[in-house]
């Protein structure tokens, strides 16, 4: 019995270590690429080319995976992970074995790449943080890297994000990463207002630059979306009239800052297509070219989709050449053209009974866990419609894990 008692703090110390490392690791957005070095590039890799060995990793990876080994002695806990990640492979191999004639190599690729970040949900389903560690390690991590960040970019003239931290490079700085942060942002406001509000007062201004900055209006609209929200629900009185005039006014100063980042040629050298393609369209009536290019890409695929009866089972044999598309703009339907709509059905599933769950235990469930579900819906159904997030390692791991997490306090202590 002594043994027992006296092993305990040391286990609790070992576990909250882990806790930190997997926090800080699955948002730090620091890459490695296969050659075995750390990804720093002078110049932005948008496109690796299909080559492996150049394609930037997170190190989301590795604390990730590494977590699964520590954490994966109690499997049971994450049955449902467990069963819907089985139900993904066996589909997506049945897709491959029977769409074709053979098996094309780059569908394989395509699979493991589809695959890898699934990993996530495993590990936030496994997860047990009673203190709240997860989003103190995400706080931590948003201290370090938002404001030395915007600082980079600063320092290098640009007045949009910089992928270049000297020291190391930001891959997908204006597509990806900026979205999870705020959304690691959301989650630890949402859960450590009360004891970090010293912490929140500092980031919360940098945060709304940082989203500015990012030239993405799915990064700006949550953000935006949940700082509105969450003032209307957990301030009152004079703070709450405060944070609204400010709120008020740093929305009005929205088109402000686009026009100074319009007249800064700082702007095309730090990446031109990110604000040519978006913003000016928008002045002269036009459509954004981001959008002009995502209906092209839904009718490409949707109309591959529906070829014939067994390209909306089962798929197409092969991917769309790189050179003429790399993904559809859109999660789902990339899946379906490439594994059939019988991949799609396990993740089906898990939403419907990720949301039966919400609205059968909607009357005892704190309120932390309405934001969880709300964040993962962000980057589950409207994010993943308009981008591949969820093949992504970087987005994806995280959408998963925070997915896992919301299903462990669903699923594991349901009464």
């Amino acid at each position: 019995m002594t043994t027992k008692i006296n092993s305990e703090p040391a286990d609790t110390r070992r576990k909250n270590w882990i806790l930190w490392v997997i926090g800080s690791g699955l948002l730090f957005p620091l890459f490695f690429q296969l050659s075995g070095r750390i990804y720093h590039s002078i110049h932005p890799v948008i496109d690796s080319g299909g080559v492996i060995s150049q394609l930037p990793l997170p190190v989301s990876v590795l604390a990730c995976y590494g977590g699964l080994l520590l954490l994966g002695s109690n499997y049971r806990r994450a049955a449902l992970s467990l069963k819907v990640v089985g139900a993904m492979a066996l589909t997506m191999v049945l897709s491959l074995m029977l769409a074709g004639p053979g098996i094309e190599p780059r569908k394989i690729v395509l699979l493991i790449q589809v695959l890898l970040p699934v990993a996530g949900l495993l590990l936030g389903q496994l997860l047990e943080d009673e203190n709240n560690i997860i989003p103190r390690a995400f706080l931590g991590v948003l201290l370090i890297i938002v404001p030395t960040q915007l600082l980079a970019g600063w320092a290098q003239g640009y007045f949009c994000l910089t992928h270049n931290m000297y020291v190391f490079s930001i891959y997908q700085h204006f597509q990806y990463v900026p979205l999870i942060l705020v959304c690691g942002f959301a989650y630890s406001m949402s859960l450590l207002w009360d004891t970090c509000k010293a912490a929140f007062y500092f980031l919360t201004p940098l945060m709304y630059v940082y989203a500015l900055e990012s030239l993405s209006f799915l990064t700006l609209f949550a953000f935006v979306a949940f700082i509105c929200v969450f003032t209307f629900i957990r301030l009152k009185g004079l703070k709450k009239i405060l944070s609204v005039t400010l709120l008020a006014v740093a929305i009005a100063g929205i088109p402000a800052h686009m026009a100074i980042l319009k007249n800064q040629n700082q702007v095309a050298r730090g990446d031109a297509s990110q604000f040519v393609g978006k913003f000016q369209p928008m002045e002269q009536g036009d459509r954004p070219r981001n959008v002009q290019d995502r209906l092209e890409n839904w009718k490409l695929y949707g109309d591959g989709v529906v070829e014939s009866a067994k390209t909306v089972l089962l798929g197409h044999p092969a991917p769309f050449p790189r050179e003429v598309k790399t993904s559809g703009h859109n999660w789902y339907l990339d899946m379906a053209y490439n594994f059939g709509v019988i991949s799609l059905l396990p993740v089906i599933f898990l939403i419907g009974y990720t949301l039966y769950m919400l609205w059968q235990r909607r009357e005892g469930l704190p309120a932390g866990i309405f934001w969880l579900a709300a964040i993962v819906f962000y980057l589950v159904l409207l994010d993943s419609n308009l981008k591949v997030t969820l093949r992504q390692p970087y987005p994806g791991i995280f959408a998963y894990f925070m997915w896992g997490m919301l299903l462990s306090s669903l699923v594991n202590t349901r009464q």
